[in-house]
């Protein structure tokens, strides 16, 4: 049997195995091989989401829930304000600058804790009518146990302790009907999901009937007594969209156990369901599909926040038309315009405006948006007020403008925001949620009209106050014209 031997020929040295002697260089070598192994591990689990993903969300939710609990008495309590009696709250909240501003009626909303010494005998005002420079014209006592006995949909909800909507809703939207009822949506701060329905309230503050079922954001009343209302539904995860090509196909997921379907339902007058479209699945069958890969948040993918009825001089681009409905996909940052009969998408639109709130129609092709992270050309911020031309594409910003105030163009509100405008068309009221402020502005000039500010005396309300007197809270809702086209 023959054997080999390996030698080395002569004058070369033999390779040494390659070895690491710096053990400070081991030590970083292997802690940079661990990081990729858990960050790799990571993207699997959030990709495929196994046990025990949903059980350490859900506890993650609830911990937020118990803190948010336990935060304050009150949905949507800021701070207390030592600087003003309860004597100066009805002037502190509206301030008129000259006589061209506040000269329409307006609803400002309100709820528990909100307007209480309107509506005494009641945990606050759900909203005050005003006219002219500020004067009380009407209050809608709230009677939350009352609109609760008036429900006609009840769908499941996950909460902790409790819910209801004394202590644990708020109202986030309204809208008017001609005879002087109110359109309102609540949101919950502790259930899953937020949504917290939809009610009709009389301007006594009772109820004609109340819809438990993820309605939410901002609707509005069209002029057949009609409302066009953002829902939800509570889907299976992961969410799939599939796009086929000739010879090819091309699927993606966005992955969440229970991720949130945004719908349009169309509610008549006594609260009956005439017609829902799932956005998502429009979304998901149309041409833009792939924008919703883009979403901040696979598991609210859309973010549906403002559905409008477009006015009768409606016009633009691939037939848009009176009666058309705008809808606002925050997590997508676009809008869309959906046709009056089929909800096709006749239009997507995105432009320089950011996380977005409450996109109106204005006039013609043009139409409102509240920009919450808007960006302009020389500096970030603040929240703007723009108009966009469906015409040609062309942006306008309108607040803040050449006329703004250097306080108010200092506002900002990361999330939420409204825009109501006036039936003349000339102004808008903007609301700056978490600021706390909205403003009347003429559109033209960006100039400050009135100054609303959500300031409220809990007197009224003995012990659940605290030593609370006057207390600023989050301006969500915000008022509205009684009129807003």
């Amino acid at each position: 049997m023959s054997s080999s031997t390996l030698t080395t020929p002569p004058g070369k040295r033999r390779a040494k195995s390659p070895s690491i002697r710096n053990p400070r260089a081991a030590k970083a070598f292997f802690a940079a091989s661990l990081a990729l192994v858990v960050f790799a591990c990571g993207m699997q689990f959030q990709r495929k989401q196994p046990f025990p993903h949903e059980l350490l969300r859900s506890a993650k939710k609830t911990a937020e829930s118990i803190y948010d609990r336990f935060r304050s008495n009150v949905a949507g309590y800021r701070r207390a304000l030592p600087e003003l009696s309860p004597g100066e709250v009805e002037s502190a909240r509206i301030a008129s600058y000259g006589s061209d501003g506040l000269v329409d009626r307006i609803v400002f909303p309100g709820g528990a804790a909100r307007f209480a010494e309107l509506c005494p005998g009641h945990p606050g005002c759900i909203a005050v009518e005003y006219v002219g420079q500020g004067q009380v014209a009407r209050v809608y006592p709230y009677r939350p146990r009352r609109i609760e006995q008036a429900t006609i949909v009840d769908l499941p909800y996950e909460y902790v302790l409790d819910l209801g909507l004394t202590d644990d809703a708020y109202v986030f939207a309204v809208d008017t009907y001609p005879n002087g009822d109110l359109l309102v949506v609540f949101h919950y701060h502790f259930a899953f999901p937020y949504a917290g329905g939809v009610a009709r309230i009389r301007p006594d503050g009772t109820p004609a009937w109340y819809r438990r079922d993820y309605s939410h954001h901002e609707p509005h009343v069209a002029d057949d007594d009609v409302a066009w209302v953002p829902g939800l539904r509570i889907g299976e995860g992961p969410l799939r969209v599939r796009y086929e090509a000739p010879k090819q196909r091309t699927d993606f997921q966005l992955p969440c156990a229970k991720p949130y379907i945004d719908v349009i339902r169309k509610i008549g007058p006594d609260g009956e369901l005439l017609e829902e479209v799932s956005i998502f699945e429009k979304l998901a069958a149309s041409r833009h599909r792939f924008l919703l890969r883009d979403t901040e948040d696979p598991c609210d993918p859309i973010h549906l926040n403002s559905v409008h009825e477009l006015s009768l001089d409606a016009t633009g681009p691939s037939g848009i038309g009176p009666g058309d409905l705008v809808a606002s996909l925050r997590n997508l940052h676009a809008f869309v315009v959906l046709d009056r009969d089929d909800f096709d998408i006749k239009a997507l639109v995105r432009g320089t405006f950011n996380g977005q709130h409450s996109v109106k129609h204005l006039t013609g092709s043009r139409f409102l948006v509240f920009d919450n992270l808007g960006v302009e050309a020389d500096r970030d911020g603040p929240s703007r007020v723009l108009t966009i031309d469906l015409a040609d594409g062309s942006e306008t910003t309108v607040f803040p403008g050449p006329q703004t105030s250097e306080a108010a163009q200092r506002v900002f509100t990361r999330v939420e925001g409204q825009v109501s405008i006036s039936p003349d068309r000339r102004r808008v009221i903007a609301n700056f949620a978490k600021f706390s402020k909205a403003y009347e502005i003429e559109i033209a000039t960006g100039k400050v009209l009135t100054e609303f500010t959500s300031v409220h005396d809990l007197t009224p309300l003995g012990e659940i106050a605290g030593d609370a007197q006057v207390a600023l809270f989050s301006a969500t809702p915000g008022p509205r014209y009684v009129l807003d086209p």
